[in-house]
C-alpha cells in the first residue's frame, strides 16, 4: 500500500510539472476572473511566534478579507510550557500586538491541540469565504495579480507560490540537483477552493511534521495551477532565539518522546514520554536555555552537497519590508554572547552550543583580545570545536577544526581570522561539544560562562 501511494506520488508531481512547462508561456489573461469579485478567507496556525509576523501580516494585508488565528500548543507540550511560565492556550501579547497593527479582520481559536494536522483542519473548518490562504509567521509574500486572477477563472483547487528560503538579504539556498534545472527553488501550496478541496483533504498538499497520527481521506487529488500566484520570502531561519527556541522545543521533545533521551544516562533507551523523568534531570528552564544556543535559533549556517546559494530575484526595493529583520537576528548573538560572560548558561553533553561570531560586536561581546576562555561547572572529558563559515563566494560553506588548550574545567581557543569577510562573508559560527566520560552518571548537563579579562 505505501509502495502504491509513493507511485502514485510521484506520478503526480511528473505530471503536474510537465504541465507547468507546457504552459509556461500560454496567455494569463484567458478566462481570467478579477480579485475584486471574490472574498478571501486565510488562516494562521500560530503559537509564540512573533519575530516576523507583522512584514508577513502586512504583505497579505491587501488579499485578504478574514484571517482565522489557530492559537495554542500541543497537549504534550504543556507541562514544558507551563514551567516555563507560558500559557499554553495563548501566545505571547506581541502576536496580537502584530495581528492588531496589520489591519486585517481576525477571529482566534485558542485551545491546546493534538498535533498540528488538527489545528489546521480547525482553522480550514473555520473559514467562510471560498477561496483560502494558507498562511504561516515567517513568510513574506509578493503577489502576481495576473497569475492570481488567471487562476480564479482556470477552474483548478489549488494554487501555489515560490518559496525560496532565505539565508541573508539578497541570498536564498538553492538545489543543486537534476530537478533544479526545472525547478530553482522550491513551491508550496497557499491557497485552495473550499468547493473542491475539504479541510482533511488540504493536509495532503502541505510540509507538515506530525507527531501524532495524521488523518486519512479519499477525496480526489486535484490539480496545481501551472503558475505560481505569489513569490513567498521564507524567513524560517531569521527567527531570534527568544522565539525560534520554541521551534526548537517541539522538534527535540518530538523526537525524544518516540525514541529517547541519550545525553540523560539514566535515560537512554528510554522514551520520555510525558517528561517528568526528563525535567526531573534538567530544570525546564535550563533545557530551554540550551536550546536557545542550539542549531534551531542559529539560522543558515551550513549548506548540503546538493544545496548552494543563489542571488535573489526580488529587488532591494522589495526585500526593505523584511530586510531589517536579519540585523535584529544577527544583534541578539552579539547580545547572547554577552549574557554568556554575566552569567552561567546551561550545556548538555553531546549536544552542540554555537557563539556566533558574523558580526565585529559579537566577536567583541566574546572576546576582548581574540582569545576565548570557557569555564564549566564540570570537567570534561572531551570536546569537538570547530568553525562554520558561510560566504558568497565559492566555496561558499566551509567548515573546519578549531584547536583548542583544555585544563580541567576550562578550556580555551582563538577566534578564527576577520579576513574571511573579503570572501563575502555571511555568517560564521564557532561550535562546541562537550562529552562525559564512561563513568558519569549524572543529569546529562552542567553550566558554563565566559570569562573576559
Amino acid at each position: 500500500m505505501k509502495a502504491l501511494l509513493a507511485i502514485e506520488r510521484i506520478a503526480f508531481l511528473i505530471k503536474r510539472d510537465a504541465r507547468k512547462l507546457f504552459f509556461r508561456y500560454s496567455s494569463l489573461k484567458r478566462n481570467a476572473l478579477p480579485r475584486k469579485d471574490f472574498k478571501f478567507s486565510a488562516y494562521l496556525s500560530i503559537y509564540n511566534d512573533w519575530d516576523l509576523l507583522i512584514p508577513a501580516l502586512r504583505s497579505i494585508a491587501g488579499y485578504v478579507d478574514e484571517l482565522i488565528v489557530v492559537d495554542g500548543a500541543y497537549e504534550w507540550m504543556v507541562p514544558y510550557l507551563q514551567a516555563t511560565g507560558s500559557d499554553p492556550l495563548r501566545s505571547d501579547q506581541r502576536v496580537y500586538a502584530a495581528l492588531d497593527a496589520c489591519g486585517i479582520p481576525f477571529r482566534t481559536i485558542n485551545r491546546t491541540w493534538e498535533n498540528e494536522a488538527e489545528k489546521r483542519i480547525a482553522g480550514f473548518s473555520a473559514c467562510t469565504h471560498r477561496y483560502v490562504y494558507r498562511i504561516d509567521a515567517d513568510e513574506v509574500l509578493f503577489f502576481n495579480d495576473d497569475a492570481l486572477d488567471a487562476f480564479l477563472g482556470s477552474g483548478c483547487a489549488v494554487a501555489e507560490m515560490r518559496m525560496p528560503l532565505y539565508a541573508a538579504p539578497g541570498w536564498l539556498v538553492r538545489a543543486t540537483g537534476i530537478r533544479s534545472w526545472v525547478r530553482k527553488v522550491p513551491s508550496q501550496i497557499c491557497m485552495f477552493d473550499r468547493e473542491k478541496i475539504s479541510a482533511d483533504a488540504h493536509l495532503k498538499y502541505l510540509w507538515l511534521v506530525l507527531p501524532g497520527k495524521s488523518p486519512s481521506t479519499n477525496d480526489q487529488t486535484f490539480s496545481v495551477y501551472e503558475r505560481p500566484i505569489a513569490f513567498c520570502a521564507h524567513l524560517s531561519n531569521w527567527r531570534t532565539a527568544e522565539t525560534a527556541v520554541n521551534r526548537g522545543a517541539f522538534y527535540v521533545m518530538n523526537w525524544m518522546r518516540h525514541n529517547e533521551v541519550p545525553w540523560v544516562p539514566t535515560l537512554r533507551g528510554v522514551a520520555a514520554g510525558d517528561f517528568e523523568a526528563v525535567f526531573e534531570a534538567i530544570p525546564a528552564a535550563q533545557f530551554r536555555n540550551a536550546l536557545s544556543r542550539g542549531k534551531f535559533p542559529l539560522g543558515t549556517i551550513t549548506l548540503s552537497g546538493r544545496e548552494a546559494l543563489t542571488p535573489s530575484s526580488l529587488s532591494k526595493l522589495q526585500e526593505q519590508s523584511f530586510a531589517g529583520l536579519y540585523q535584529v537576528f544577527l544583534d541578539r548573538f552579539a547580545a547572547q554572547n554577552r549574557d554568556a560572560s554575566e552569567q552561567p548558561q546551561a550545556f548538555i553533553f553531546g549536544e552542540p552550543t554555537f557563539f556566533d561570531i558574523s558580526t565585529a560586536e559579537a566577536r567583541r561581546a566574546l572576546s576582548a583580545d581574540g582569545g576565548v576562555t570557557i569555564t564549566t561547572s564540570e570537567a570534561l572529558a572531551s570536546l569537538t570545536l570547530r568553525v562554520h563559515t558561510l560566504a558568497t563566494t565559492m566555496p561558499s560553506y566551509v567548515v573546519e577544526d578549531l584547536p583548542y588548550l583544555a585544563t580541567g574545567a576550562e578550556f580555551r581557543f582563538e577566534l578564527p581570522s576577520e579576513s574571511t569577510s573579503d570572501r563575502g562573508l555571511l555568517r560564521q559560527v564557532v561550535e562546541v561539544v562537550g562529552y562525559f566520560g564512561k563513568s558519569y552518571n549524572g543529569a546529562g548537563f552542567c553550566t558554563f560562562v565566559v570569562n573576559k579579562p
